[in-house]
């Protein structure tokens, strides 16, 4: 009879054959992180799905408070929560190799491609800027500051505050929400990314 331990390495052994999990994953710290592009509002899915494969998967969001209204419940208004990204249409992963990492694509729920530079080759994000984006989500998924004027312009220039070794380059706001969140479009090595913060997590340049 096989013990536990032994089923378990057998599954893992047939799941490598197979290609359901990477048999060669990165040490932590990551020394870099693919960036993928994900069909709108499909990414908690493709997340979720590289995770069935055995791949880690980080996607950066934040919990937000909405009124809806349903015919089942005489349309009286209620108040429901709901995950929005951060970095919209993205999420971050990190394979060891962009060829084990498009063959799980075609098997990934909602994922359109690797995002890739003008070269052509798969776009990298080091430790230290999924650190920034880990700081922005803390900040965005704490207690919300109470509603203060801020006198932000779509079109300024704003570095951001939790990049606090001006790693990032300026971004530029490009929409500014009722709820106080600000959308500021960033050049992440040669792509422009839209990141929503709050207006405390900018500061003009």
């Amino acid at each position: 009879m096989l013990m536990a331990s032994e089923n378990r390495g057998n599954f893992i052994e047939a799941a490598e054959k197979s290609g359901l999990i990477d048999p060669h994953p990165q040490p932590y710290p990551f020394k870099n992180w693919y960036m993928v592009l994900v069909r709108p509002n499909r990414e908690q899915d493709a997340a979720d799905s590289f995770r069935r494969n055995g791949v880690r998967a980080y996607w950066p969001n934040y919990q937000r408070w909405q009124t809806v209204r349903r015919p089942q419940n005489g349309n009286r208004p209620e108040r429901r929560s709901f995950l929005t990204g951060i970095l919209p249409g993205y999420i971050f992963t990190p394979g060891s190799s962009t060829e084990d990492l498009i063959m799980l694509i075609e098997r990934v729920t909602g994922v359109l491609n690797v995002v890739r530079t003008f070269s052509g080759e798969p776009l990298h994000l080091a430790e230290a800027d999924i650190a920034i984006i880990r700081k922005i989500e803390a900040n965005l998924n704490t207690p919300e500051p109470a509603k203060s004027a801020h006198n932000f312009k779509t079109g300024e220039k704003v570095r951001f505050a939790d990049d606090l070794v001006g790693r990032w380059p300026p971004g530029k706001i490009c929409k500014l929400a009722r709820d106080g969140r600000i959308s500021v479009e960033v050049d992440m090595m040669g792509r422009k990314v839209v990141a929503i913060v709050f207006p405390h997590q900018i500061e003009r340049v």
